[in-house]
């Protein structure tokens, strides 16, 4: 059975009512506002990768001869006993070292070319400085991904705190807001963070190429200077109307 055109409009009807009253519900019976806390943070963590490479006529002269340089640096590092200093082997690799001869139309191979780099991550920048020096001396092969960023624990720390003077934030506009609509402010209804993006670090640019003629330089790195981070957290907080 087919309805007819006045039934169907007055079932439309009937169901706007029923309709409106959800968008009502749906809708907060309030002030909204949106709560910010803008501060910056000293980024508490560095990190420098140091990296050795040899070349010898066969792999495993190479692989003996980078490991016991590459050990020797290590060693010189930890001989400094960093406070909160970790490492990690970031690369080990060994490849076959040719060049494309243009006279023979075919590879030209000298050897095999053994590297390995460590990642070596602390607290203190200075220290850093210090890493680099002893790479300099020791004959690294190159110095990168110079970088410096936030720790999870202060992360964690300053965005905690950073929430509480973001709901205060938002109490003060809707204050702000209740005043000039000439309404009483009244209880919380709700309140919620808003989502954060982590830090990204920040990366020294570009990387050091070490030569033989660093070898008379100083046990001393180069001065590092470190932006701060920027930390927004938001909230978005709802209040009643008296």
């Amino acid at each position: 059975m087919k309805a007819s055109p006045k039934s169907i409009i007055f079932l439309f009807a009937m169901t706007l009512p029923f309709t409106s009253s959800l968008v009502a519900q749906e809708r907060p019976n309030g002030i909204s506002v949106t709560g910010e806390c803008l501060q910056k943070v000293n980024r508490d963590r560095g990190a420098v990768t140091i990296s050795s490479s040899i070349v010898a006529p066969n792999a495993k002269e190479s692989s003996r001869k980078t490991i016991e340089a590459h050990e020797a640096i290590k060693s010189a590092v930890q001989a400094l006993k960093l406070s909160g200093l970790s490492t990690g082997t970031s690369n080990y690799s060994v490849n076959q070292e040719c060049e494309y001869n243009p006279k023979t139309s075919r590879p030209a191979c000298a050897g095999y070319r053994t590297t390995i780099a460590t990642r070596f991550e602390t607290p203190n920048f200075t220290d850093l400085e210090e890493i680099i020096g002893i790479a300099s001396q020791r004959g690294a092969q190159n110095v990168s991904q110079l970088e410096a960023f936030v720790s999870p624990t202060l992360l964690k720390s300053e965005r905690e705190s950073c929430l509480e003077l973001a709901t205060k934030n938002a109490h003060a506009k809707a204050l702000k807001i209740a005043t000039g609509a000439g309404v009483q402010l009244g209880k919380l209804i709700s309140v919620h963070e808003e989502g954060t993006e982590s830090p990204h670090p920040f990366m020294g640019r570009g990387a050091v190429a070490m030569s033989a003629s660093d070898a008379s330089m100083e046990n001393q790195g180069p001065t590092l200077d470190v932006e701060p981070f920027d930390l927004r957290v938001a909230v978005t907080s709802v209040y009643a109307i008296q």
